[in-house]
C-alpha cells in the first residue's frame, strides 16, 4: 500500500481511473464466463467457458419459446428456464408432473411436453403423455422435425393420438 498524500489511496498493481474518462472494459470472472462490461456501460457481454454446455433439451425448449414470442405470445411459464418476463402464475403442474412449457395465445391455453430424438421412443415418455392426458386440454409434444412420424406411431400404440397434438420445435419460420 501507498501512503496516502491528500490523494486517494493506491495500490500497487491496480491501475487508478483517471477521472472523468470512462473506463474502457472492466471484466469480471464467474465460474460458469466472463462478463465484459464496456462502452461506458452501454454494452454487457456474457461468454461462457467452453466446458458450459446446455442441455439439448434446454436449448430447443428456449428456441421454440422465442418462436412463439415472435408469433405473439406474451403470456408463458417454462420449466427449465428462468427468464424475466414469464408468468408463473401460469401453472405448469398436471397430476404429479410438470409440463416443459404452458402458453396462451389468443384466449386460449396451450400445454407442451418437449421431447428430444432420445426420449421419444421411452417407455417413460408414452407413462408421461397417458398422465398428462387427464389433465390437458390441448396437449402439445414438441419434437425434433425428423421425429413427427415416430412420434405419431407412440401415440397411435397408446391410443392418445387423437387427445394429442405433434409440433415440431425446430426449423421454424416466421416473417420478420
Amino acid at each position: 500500500m501507498v501512503k496516502n498524500q491528500g490523494g486517494p489511496t493506491s495500490y500497487p498493481g491496480i491501475e487508478t481511473p483517471t477521472p472523468n474518462r470512462a473506463m474502457d472494459i472492466y471484466t469480471v470472472s464467474t465460474p460458469y464466463g466472463t462478463v465484459s462490461i464496456s462502452d461506458g456501460g452501454r454494452t454487457i457481454t456474457f461468454e461462457l467457458y467452453s466446458d458450459i454446455h446446455q442441455s439439448r433439451h434446454n436449448t430447443a425448449l428456449f428456441t421454440y419459446l422465442q418462436y412463439l414470442k415472435k408469433t405473439g405470445v406474451t403470456r408463458y411459464n417454462a420449466s427449465h428456464l428462468k427468464l424475466v418476463g414469464r408468468d408463473r402464475s401460469l401453472s405448469l403442474a398436471r397430476g404429479k408432473a410438470k409440463l416443459d412449457l404452458v402458453y396462451e395465445h389468443q384466449g386460449r391455453l396451450y400445454e407442451c411436453e418437449l421431447k428430444t430424438n432420445r426420449e421419444i421412443g421411452l417407455d417413460i415418455t408414452a407413462q408421461q403423455l397417458t398422465e398428462f392426458s387427464k389433465y390437458c386440454e390441448h396437449l402439445i409434444v414438441l419434437v425434433p422435425r425428423g421425429g413427427t412420424e415416430e412420434m405419431k406411431t407412440v401415440l397411435t400404440m397408446i391410443n392418445l393420438d387423437h387427445r394429442i397434438s405433434i409440433q415440431p420445435y425446430d426449423d421454424l419460420d416466421v416473417e420478420d
